[in-house]
């Protein structure tokens, strides 16, 4: 339990003074970053990234996309999306003794799965208020992660899926998504009082934003432990002591983002029902 406190620590003082440069090419080149080495897990998790015709351009585009996302017309990582699809179906032909169909589904699925996750916080991040909006998938995915270990360590004695994950509970599920909602409330509070967004959060909203957004954080943290059941894994890396590898770590805020950016771009659509005016 020390371990991976300590690790939360170090990890949170490395990473918010990137967030500060959200709106600089240091941020696109650590989402990327995160992106690649995320891809390569799950890549690895699955048993498939010795096959370096799939590996290769599987971690090439999870790289590529999110860093040119902001920087290049979209047709261009269209293109590119489209080129990578290809060269997989390709390679299933010319070498289909070493490489199967299936493997060349789970390389896409891969791929796309984690550079989607990761790209969203971009497209949060250029969304209307989306210097405010972005911040809400992190705390929502780890003020989830945080309050469900600590409240489930606390109260938990019910087990929610134990052939998944043995150590979570329905009290710490709960607590996670009560805390969660709460530190949307309280994001609001704090956004209202430094006042240097021109923005009035909407208390209630952001309080059923909170509810939804833990849920979803926990399912993506639960899919992300089937995965790992499946191919007998305990951890899909080792890079933060007591956590694991950047899946361990970033499972939930993949969850999260997507449904943030399908959130922030609904209610950016209509400002009468914003969570921020």
């Amino acid at each position: 339990m020390l371990k991976r406190i300590i690790t939360g620590i170090v990890a949170l003082i490395i990473f918010i003074p990137v967030l500060f440069f959200s709106h600089t090419v240091i941020f696109d080149i650590t989402i990327a970053a995160l992106s690649l080495l995320g891809t390569l897990e799950f890549l690895k998790c699955v048993k498939i990234a010795d096959k370096y015709l799939l590996c290769i351009p599987s971690c090439t585009v999870a790289f590529l996309v999110p860093l040119l996302y902001r920087n290049v017309i979209k047709e261009i990582i269209i293109i590119i999306v489209i080129v990578y699809l290809f060269c997989l179906l390709y390679a299933s032909v010319f070498v289909r003794k070493y490489i199967s169909t299936n493997d060349v589904a789970l390389s896409f699925f891969s791929a796309v799965y984690v550079t989607v996750s990761f790209t969203s916080i971009l497209i949060v991040r250029a969304l209307e208020y989306g210097e405010i909006i972005y911040l809400m998938i992190f705390i929502g995915a780890w003020s989830t992660d945080t309050f469900a270990y600590f409240t489930g360590r606390l109260l938990g004695k019910h087990k929610l899926m134990p052939d998944i994950s043995p150590n979570k509970t329905i009290e710490g599920t709960l607590g996670g998504v009560v805390f969660c909602s709460l530190s949307f409330v309280l994001f609001g509070f704090i956004i209202s009082v430094l006042n240097r967004f021109d923005a009035e959060p909407y208390y209630i909203l952001l309080a059923a934003a909170g509810v939804f957004t833990s849920i979803v954080a926990q399912l993506g943290d639960l899919s992300a432990s089937a995965v790992k059941r499946n191919y007998g894994a305990d951890d899909f890396g080792a890079v933060f002591p007591g956590h694991g590898g950047i899946l361990d770590r970033f499972d939930s805020v993949m969850a999260v983002a997507p449904i943030i950016m399908i959130i922030g771009a609904l209610f950016t659509s209509f400002e009468e029902y914003g969570l921020f005016i």
